[in-house]
């Protein structure tokens, strides 16, 4: 009877053991579907997750989605001007231009090399009339400042390798959410999903986005070092139109010595 009921217990144990693997092996198949970009334009993409604060690099609303990615327009040197929609509270609707690509990299021009809207239309399927909601005037700028129709300055452009996937970031994302918490204080969404890696410099600098409550429509930027740390003064800054954060964006990376060589 002992000898039974030893059985019994290996094999429920077994089983066991088979659920949890078979429950761990398809979670990487559900992150599949929401994080990794199954689309044709991975050089956009890549320039896009690389560009805009708060980009996950996949759209959620009621379900995972892939981004949307649209080329609107390229210019005789083969720049592209193009859509990128994940449907994000900050820099919602996108134009992105690309200055060029290869196999490996992407090139664009920093902090200038998109412009952001909110607008009335609620689905991607019509591109005449999404890009016909955005002002002439913005485009022509947006445009002018990417050189577009000029010979393209390959000293002028930040490059980025072509991924499929957005990293998930070097510092440690409880200790991100601690400090959105203590910055934003009641405001504060306490959830990891409150929190979003833009991306480091070549010394290994991060930015962090985060968001409050939607009630509260607050938003900061925090500036991390390698090491975890980050300057009290400089490293954190509230954004008040998370539509048009260009200039502030820049101002901040410089402020905290971005892509500078530590001392």
């Amino acid at each position: 009877m002992n000898k039974s009921i030893k059985i019994i217990r290996a094999v429920a144990i077994i089983l066991v053991l088979i659920s949890i693997i078979s429950i761990m092996n398809c979670v990487p198949s559900w992150l599949k579907r929401q994080r990794i970009y199954e689309g044709e334009y991975l050089e956009l993409y890549s320039i896009a997750i690389n560009t805009l604060l708060g980009a996950r690099g996949y759209g959620y609303s009621e379900q995972p989605f892939q981004p949307r990615i649209e080329v609107i327009d390229e210019d005789k040197f083969g720049r592209k001007l193009f859509i990128y929609f994940e449907n994000s509270s900050i820099s919602t609707y996108s134009l992105i231009i690309s200055q060029k690509n290869d196999d490996d990299y992407t090139y664009f021009y920093p902090d200038y090399n998109f412009i952001s809207f909110t607008l009335e239309l609620k689905v991607f399927d019509n591109i005449s009339k999404f890009f016909d909601q955005f002002p002439v005037e913005k485009i022509e700028e947006l445009k002018r400042k990417n050189d577009w129709d000029m010979e393209i300055d390959e000293s002028k452009c930040l490059k980025e390798k072509i991924v499929r996937k957005k990293d998930n970031g070097p510092i440690n994302e409880r200790k991100v959410l601690n400090i959105c918490i203590n910055v934003l204080g009641n405001d504060a969404y306490p959830h990891l999903s409150s929190i979003e890696f833009f991306k480091t410099d070549d010394y290994n600098r991060a930015i962090y986005f985060g968001r409050g409550k939607i009630s509260s429509n607050r938003h900061i930027i925090m500036l991390f070092n390698p090491d975890g740390s980050y300057n009290e003064s400089t490293g954190i800054m509230e954004l008040f139109d998370i539509m048009n954060y260009q200039d502030e964006l820049k101002n901040f990376k410089e402020l905290n010595n971005w892509n500078k060589p530590y001392n």
